[in-house]
């Protein structure tokens, strides 16, 4: 299963996230700062997504770096994604990168966003992938908790999520599962993600993405 691991845009934190072996990083831009990131790329490593609270503004930014993708964040409509695939066409034409590079990874965090999910398929041909942000959503919804009782995620988060993994069916993409909350159990969520057929999951740091990258469900441990 890949992992997606999610690290800060500190040139350090970054330069340790690179040998992690994680299949991409999301990069947190700090609001208003140019994104911090290596200026080679070995063969191999992970792919680069940005991500930024003020895209509107630090898109050029951004898009100076040649990213693989760029994270749209609290995606809640096709719209979304199309405006922001009509601005990555004219940020590439600007800064000389080849049309439609740059792919885009809609991560749902709202039930406003849960909701749009059935219109993804069809928004973009840039759209690589689906994820969701249980975290945001429990927020959101006042949850006291992610999981129920016996284990399982709560039945909105649960809902979100199998919403989700339909829509990255029918948009052809990669369905992303929320990343473990620090504290939680990886090795559970990885294998649930994987007996839902969800093909990656987000990381919060170098120790859970190592225990995705390394699960095998074939292995007479998993």
């Amino acid at each position: 299963m890949h992992a997606i691991l999610i690290v800060p845009g500190e040139a350090q934190a970054v330069a340790a996230a690179m040998e992690s072996g994680a299949h991409a990083l999301i990069v947190d831009v700090t609001e208003g700062a140019p994104p911090i990131l290596p200026t080679a790329r070995k063969a191999g490593a992970p792919l680069l997504y940005l991500r930024s609270r003020t895209l509107e503004r630090d898109l050029p930014a951004m898009m100076a770096a040649a990213p693989h993708g760029i994270v749209l964040t609290d995606c809640e409509s096709a719209r979304d994604v199309m405006r922001l695939g009509a601005r990555l066409a004219v940020e590439e034409a600007m800064q000389g990168l080849p049309d439609g590079a740059t792919r885009i990874l809609a991560l749902v965090g709202t039930a406003k966003g849960a909701f749009a999910l059935q219109h993804l398929a069809g928004s973009s041909d840039r759209l690589a992938g689906i994820a969701w942000d249980a975290e945001a959503v429990r927020i959101e919804i006042g949850a006291r908790t992610l999981r129920s009782g016996d284990g399982g995620w709560i039945p909105p988060l649960a809902q979100i999520r199998s919403l989700v993994r339909l829509a990255a069916a029918a948009a052809k993409v990669a369905a992303i599962d929320a990343a473990c909350p620090a504290g939680g159990d990886v090795l559970r969520e990885v294998e649930e993600a994987r007996r839902d057929g969800l093909q990656a999951k987000l990381a919060l740091d170098p120790d859970q993405a190592r225990i995705v990258m390394a699960f095998d469900p074939d292995s007479p441990d998993a």
